[in-house]
């Protein structure tokens, strides 16, 4: 079963695409802001069990997404994982030529959730 960490520092929103991808038979964890996503990405490593993929929201406090973002790819233990990122606020043509260099998939937060989820799957489950 793939593992997925759900990074939003807006819980409702975690428990959305948790509720939807946990339908799929997709494991989730939730954190709510970048350092916390880094602590449990330690964790899960420390413990054998690694994330396959990640939902990243940008704008967040204490550790924001693209540091989150730049950790994991340039973390060997951690660049193999696929990312989504999931984004509420407006994302200039850099950011998401940026978000591409890392090998992510940008969705934004507006429009339906089952289009949102397919996209998201899609990319978790793509070889």
């Amino acid at each position: 079963m793939p593992r997925v960490l759900i990074v939003d520092d807006d819980p409702s929103v975690c428990r959305l695409v948790a509720d939807g991808l946990c339908e799929e038979g997709i494991e989730c964890d939730e954190a709510y802001h970048g350092e916390e996503a880094l602590r449990k990405l330690c964790q899960a490593t420390a413990e054998g069990r690694g994330y396959d993929a990640m939902v990243l929201d940008i704008v967040m406090p204490v550790i924001d997404g693209w540091h989150v973002l730049s950790a994991v790819k340039n973390n060997p233990l951690w660049s193999g994982m696929k990312v989504v990122v999931l984004t509420g606020h407006a994302t200039s043509d850099e950011d998401v030529a940026r978000i591409s260099e890392y090998n992510g998939v940008f969705v934004e937060k507006k429009g339906p959730f089952p289009h949102l989820l397919e996209v998201i799957l899609a990319r978790l489950l793509s070889k």
